[in-house]
């Protein structure tokens, strides 16, 4: 008799939300993973945040998303929690309604197990109401919570989630062991030493692939102190470019997807041992692929050869990293970068062929070592290469350098609500910037914006 495994992506709770590419690719490696090391077990996948199916674009009235697939989800307002009235924003559930929810789960029927997975800390009540609502439905299910947020804050979700069992970390060489004293019948038991031994994603689960999320590699070099990705993923592994050729010519040939997201914390570091010679091969074979970097790339590896390759390789979304954009703050925060290596990586990028108006450029906005001063002086610096600038809002992470100074200094507490790390709640709240400060801002950046645009138009 088969036994059956919900997996469910769930709700974002927040101020704002986007869908630039968000994917659960944590997720979809662990249902590869249960497709293929275990026997007679029936997979099913609830999205919450799903915008393609014909089902939820039927019932709720979508934006038309972009080419690319990036768009808005669909949103109903509301109530903010108390501990946020003083934020002047409105407070929403982004994805499907919860009607749709119960709908989803009554038609799959009881589960076996369900897994949910989660991403920022302090989008815990949508996936706290998700469980709620499994619960009420089936009172006796077992459910299992992984992902970022439980990684970061295992005590807190243990102790609220109110699931059976909380992953901490990679899940990839815990799940087949825990599903084998759950009951179910496995194969064999395996162990990953890395992401290249690891099935692919089982993209097949969603609805529409518009685009895929990729991975080159898994972590990062540099231990800027506001990032949690040493403490998420410790070790840096790179993968071997015949291996990441292989992955995308099966995408090319499975689902016919032409949009390729890179997932990378640190996509260009030892690209000529990486990345270009993955381009160069696609290219040599006639792989043909749209390529976008939502995550900020490293200025400093953007040199003429590197600018000309992504060029011919077809790469559309650019976004570059300045973070603070002060040079003598730049060796605390983003040790990765000086502030020349800005200009050369937009001269050669422009010169290899890509319009400025692909290279968005991230501006860390709100961080504790941060005034209106430094914030309007970065504004200005990149305003001088006529560069669309994206505020990238500061969160502090739980576990990273710059979280445990904020606790050192009183200005969080170890048992704050995870709220409290809401970007918008921290800059609004916490942060050295008032609310006029806050509002100029983000006009500056907003009036910089347009003005660029009108001048391209």
């Amino acid at each position: 008799m088969k036994k059956k495994i919900v997996l469910i992506n769930p709700w974002i709770y927040d101020f704002t939300a986007f869908d630039l590419w968000a994917r659960p690719v944590g997720l979809f490696y662990l249902a590869a993973i249960i497709k293929e090391y275990t026997e007679n077990t029936e997979l099913c996948f609830i999205d919450c945040l799903d915008r393609f199916s014909e089902k939820v674009r039927k019932k709720l009235k979508f934006p038309k998303s972009k080419e690319n697939g990036r768009g808005k989800f669909y949103k109903e307002r509301i109530k903010k929690p108390s501990i946020l009235k003083e934020i002047p924003r409105y407070y929403s559930r982004y994805g499907i309604t919860e009607e749709m929810f119960k709908e989803e789960l009554e038609k799959i029927g009881g589960a076996d197990l369900y897994l949910i997975t989660s991403t920022m800390t302090y989008w815990y009540p949508g996936v706290h109401r998700a469980i709620e609502i499994i619960k009420e439905i089936f009172p006796e299910s077992k459910v299992w919570l992984g992902g970022i947020y439980p990684s970061l804050l295992t005590e807190f979700a243990k102790k609220h989630s109110k699931v059976d069992l909380v992953f901490n970390g990679h899940a990839e060489n815990m799940i087949i062991p825990l599903l084998k004293e759950a009951g179910f019948k496995i194969k064999n038991t395996p162990f990953f030493k890395n992401i290249d031994e690891l099935p692919y994603p089982l993209y097949s689960l969603q609805s529409k692939h518009p685009y895929l999320p990729f991975m080159t590699s898994i972590g990062c070099p540099f231990r800027c102190p506001y990032c949690a990705t040493r403490i998420l993923s410790p070790v840096f592994f790179q993968r071997k470019p015949e291996n990441l050729v292989k992955e995308l010519a099966f995408y090319k040939e499975r689902y016919g997807t032409e949009h390729i997201v890179f997932y990378d914390d640190a996509l260009l570091v030892n690209k000529r041992k990486r990345l270009l010679p993955m381009l160069k091969e696609l290219k040599k074979r006639g792989l043909n692929f749209t390529f976008h970097t939502p995550n900020g790339i490293h200025i400093r590896e953007i040199d003429k050869e590197t600018a000309e390759i992504m060029y011919e390789s077809n790469f559309k979304t650019i976004r570059l990293s300045l973070e603070i954009g002060v040079e003598e703050l730049t060796d605390k925060l983003a040790p990765k970068l000086k502030l020349n290596d800005f200009g050369k990586a937009v001269i050669n990028l422009v010169e290899a062929g890509f319009s400025k108006k692909q290279l968005e450029t991230y501006i860390l906005f709100g961080h504790p070592l941060q005034n209106a001063r430094i914030i309007e002086r970065s504004i200005n610096f990149v305003s001088q290469y006529e560069v669309p600038i994206s505020l990238s809002y500061f969160s502090p992470i739980p576990g990273t350098e710059d979280y445990q100074e904020l606790i050192k200094k009183g200005i969080l507490k170890e048992n704050d609500d995870p709220l409290f790390q809401n970007k918008i709640v921290f800059v609004y709240l916490k942060s050295n910037l008032n609310s006029e400060e806050i509002k100029y801002l983000k006009e500056l950046a907003s009036k910089y914006n347009q003005k660029i645009k009108l001048d391209k138009n």
